[in-house]
């Protein structure tokens, strides 16, 4: 019988594109939420402006912090293998006996244990990616600024989802539509990330639209207080 497995290949950026989608979607879901009700009945011009400020401010914050946390992963995992590949090369004895603990642990015994050792050892490359992988958990980390770029655009994306019924102008009715969209996408994106979590798509969704909800209530009721007391 064949095992089809399916795994997840780029993990690492179809993370930055969840993290940057959906905290760009919630981010400016919710403060615009609470501004229109505070402001809507004024025009739209206000919610527009403070959409589109956040959306500039916080995609470059996002992208920003996305390659300066992934550039220091990057340097920590260079310097580890770097560590590892001195270390095979000054103590040889030590770090082949690292290799049979590890081979131990997976049941090899015996001339078997033997063979896997000394097919590891025979090349230093594969050698070090093993003590690399098996020893240290680590992984060749990927470019940190294309985690940045991605992180940077998905935030803009989903920014822009709740944004865009407000440039329609259609008054209480844009907070409507923006709203019915948000929580669409919401499912969408909690779904999404089920992709990396390994967890159902239908409850990442609803997940998602729970958090979206709770969100929007507080938002909408702090708006609505703030216009009982906003100065014309």
């Amino acid at each position: 019988m064949q095992n089809n497995e399916e795994h997840v290949s780029g993990g690492g950026k179809i993370r930055s594109i969840i993290l940057g989608l959906n905290d760009g979607l919630i981010s400016t879901f919710t403060l615009l939420i609470g501004i229109a009700a505070a402001t809507i009945s004024r025009g739209n011009t206000i919610i527009i402006i403070t959409g589109l400020a956040a959306m500039v401010s916080g995609s470059c914050s996002m992208g920003l912090g996305e390659y300066v946390s992934s550039k220091s992963e990057v340097n920590y995992i260079k310097n580890e293998i770097k560590r590892e590949k001195a270390e095979i090369l000054l103590f040889p004895d030590e770090e082949r006996e690292e290799v049979r603990h590890i081979f131990e642990k997976m049941g090899f015994q015996g001339d078997n244990l033997d063979t896997c050792v000394e097919t590891i050892t025979s090349n230093k490359q594969v050698w070090l990616d093993f003590l690399t992988k098996s020893e240290l958990g680590l992984e060749e980390p990927e470019n940190p600024a294309i985690g940045a770029i991605l992180t940077f655009l998905a935030f803009i994306s989903g920014s822009f989802i709740p944004l865009f019924p407000y440039f329609l102008n259609l008054g209480f009715i844009s907070l409507i539509v923006s709203s019915i969209v948000s929580f669409g996408m919401l499912f969408v994106a909690g779904a999404l990330k089920s992709r990396i979590t390994g967890e159902a798509p239908l409850k990442g969704g609803i997940e998602m639209v729970i958090v979206g909800t709770i969100a929007f209530i507080i938002s909408y009721s702090i708006g609505t207080l703030l216009e009982l007391y906003l100065i014309v």
